[in-house]
C-alpha cells in the first residue's frame, strides 16, 4: 500500500506532467495564452502568467487579445526575443528563465499601448525631446572616447538599423550598459524614441521607479498620467 509521502509525490509528479502538457492559458482572464512549441523544462507558464499579474494592472493589457510562444520567422529573422503584432504578443520559446518571458510580456504591452494611445503619448514632444536629449549626450561620450560616429543620425528618433548594429554590434552590449549608465534605464532604450518609451515602462514596473523618475522625468510623468490610473499608484 502506497505510504503518505508515495501519494503525495504521486500526485506532484501528476501536476507537474499535466502542467508540461498543457497548451493554453489565460492571463487577467481575459488574455489568450498559446503555447505553439515547447518550452524549456525549468519553465512554468502559469508562474509567469501568476507574476505578471501581481506587477501590472489588468487594464493595460486590453490591446492585448492572445500572447503566442513558440518558433516565428520574425522572431528569428531580426533575432528578437518578442514582439507585437495586431492584438498579439509572440515570443520564442527557448528564453532560458520565466524572468526573462514576464520582462518580454510587459515590455511589448508597451508597444501595445503605445499603438492605442501614441498621440498622448508622444503629441507634446516632451519625451521626445527628452530623449534626443540624452541621445545627444551619448554622442558627446562616444566623441570623448575618440569613437566615429560622423555617419550615424543621433537626431532621429526612429528606429534606424545602422543605430541599432553600431550600438550593439559594434561597441557591444556591455559597453553600451556602462556609456548609457544615468542616461537610460538599459542601453536598448538608447535605440529609438519607441524603445525609450517601452524601456521606461518596463522600469516603472520591473525595476526602481525612483531611478526611472530621476534619469527620466518627462517620461516617468507621462506613465503616470496618461499611461496609469489613480488606482494603479
Amino acid at each position: 500500500m502506497p505510504t503518505k509521502n508515495n501519494i503525495e509525490e504521486i500526485i506532484r509528479n501528476s501536476l507537474k506532467k499535466s502542467e508540461e502538457q498543457k497548451r493554453e492559458y489565460s492571463l487577467f482572464g481575459r488574455v489568450f495564452v498559446y503555447v505553439k512549441d515547447p518550452v524549456l523544462e525549468n519553465i512554468n507558464v502559469s508562474s509567469i502568467l501568476y507574476k505578471i499579474e501581481k506587477i501590472m494592472p489588468p487594464h493595460l493589457m486590453d490591446e492585448v487579445d492572445e500572447i503566442l510562444v513558440g518558433s516565428f520567422d520574425r522572431n528569428e529573422d531580426r533575432q528578437l526575443e518578442a514582439h507585437y503584432d495586431s492584438g498579439a504578443i509572440y515570443i520564442t520559446s527557448n528564453l532560458p528563465t520565466e524572468e526573462d518571458y514576464v520582462e518580454n510580456i510587459v515590455h511589448e504591452t508597451a508597444h501595445a499601448i503605445e499603438g492605442h494611445k501614441g498621440l498622448e503619448i508622444y503629441g507634446d514632444r516632451r519625451i521626445e525631446q527628452e530623449f534626443l536629449g540624452k541621445r545627444r549626450r551619448l554622442a558627446s561620450t562616444l566623441e570623448s572616447h575618440d569613437i566615429g560616429i560622423s555617419h550615424l543620425n543621433f537626431e532621429e528618433p526612429d528606429y534606424d538599423p545602422e543605430f541599432d548594429s553600431f550600438l550593439y554590434k559594434q561597441l557591444g552590449y556591455e559597453n553600451m550598459t556602462s556609456l548609457t549608465m544615468g542616461l537610460f534605464a538599459s542601453p536598448y532604450g538608447a535605440t529609438s524614441l519607441r524603445e525609450y518609451f517601452a524601456n521606461g515602462f518596463e522600469e516603472f514596473f520591473l525595476g526602481d521607479r525612483e531611478y526611472l523618475k530621476k534619469i527620466s522625468p518627462e517620461l516617468f510623468s507621462k506613465l503616470m498620467g496618461v499611461i496609469l490610473d489613480d488606482d494603479d499608484i
